[in-house]
């Protein structure tokens, strides 16, 4: 059982009706019905009774609703009691998309920033992410995602780019760009993340992986060994750059469709001003962030 289900549920029984529940949780109204289920799966019981456009709490669910206040009230004073520790303590709180902005980004904030200890950390859920910025257990986000909230700001935070790694002595070292589509007969040798930018790739990356040639690696040790000693064309991305050496290696931006993104720096308007540091640090490097320099520590 997970407090976000108890939340959903409290909500579900203060809004009165699953639409308005739904609304206040910035979900859609089928994965709010389908963690309902699951409550009353783990939980062995009904909670509603449920009619024709209206619900209304049983007997379990009367219980199960004064536990759930009482639960979900023990863990927001645990929440506060931390997140004051953190404000006391000058920490600021980033939750990640990705493990590449986060690579990227963490380091350079901590060294370039007078103020700030940084607390880092990866959720590959969306919906998990925006949570923690909502229940202030994050100061901030960083995702491929702008959500329209009514109390949230959002600012274009970085550009992604996939780009070739091309060997020394390949003919494609002297181009300034590429479009992998004209080459679909070379070999390729791909390292999947599985993250939020790989999954805003989908559709290249299908395409990718089904070319005769390709050798798709999913553990980075023996990735990186294959890379050192063998001479076949690989990827790297605008800011992996950073903190990645591909070695005697030339990199070329890719033309294809679908593989550029840009991640978003998402904050509480209420927070804004705790987050003013980054907020203009950000602005003072979009060229590097958003342009076409590339990144340096």
């Amino acid at each position: 059982m997970e407090l976000t289900q108890l939340l959903q549920f409290k909500t579900i029984v203060e809004a009165k009706t699953m639409t308005a529940a739904a609304e206040r949780l910035h979900i859609s109204q089928p994965a709010l019905s389908s963690g309902l289920k699951k409550l009353e799966e783990e939980l062995g019981v009904q909670l509603f009774e449920r009619k024709k456009n209206n619900i209304s709490l049983n007997k379990a669910g009367e219980t199960a609703f004064t536990y759930a206040c009482a639960i979900l009230g023990q863990a927001e004073e645990m929440k506060n009691a931390f997140r004051q520790y953190s404000i006391e303590n000058n920490v600021i709180n980033l939750g990640f998309c990705d493990p590449g902005p986060m690579r990227f980004s963490a380091p350079m904030l901590q060294k370039n920033l007078a103020v700030t200890k940084l607390s880092s950390e990866l959720i590959d859920d969306d919906i998990k992410l925006f949570n923690g910025l909502l229940s202030k257990k994050y100061d901030a986000v960083i995702s491929l995602e702008k959500k329209e909230y009514s109390d949230v700001e959002s600012i274009p935070f970085a550009k992604e780019q996939l780009m070739l790694s091309v060997p020394l002595g390949d003919e494609l070292v002297h181009k300034s760009s590429i479009n992998l589509h004209q080459y679909p007969n070379r070999k390729f040798a791909v390292y999947r993340a599985f993250g939020a930018y790989e999954r805003k790739m989908n559709k290249f990356m299908d395409w990718l992986v089904s070319l005769p040639y390709v050798s798709v690696y999913t553990d980075y040790f023996i990735f990186r060994q294959m890379l050192e000693h063998q001479k076949v064309l690989s990827f790297t991305t605008r800011l992996v750059q950073l903190y990645r050496d591909d070695g005697k290696r030339v990199i070329i931006p890719l033309e294809d469709e679908g593989v550029s993104a840009t991640y978003w720096l998402s904050y509480l308007k209420s927070n804004k001003k705790r987050l003013n540091p980054i907020i203009k640090w950000v602005e003072e490097n979009s060229l590097m962030l958003l342009g076409t320099e590339l990144p340096k520590l």
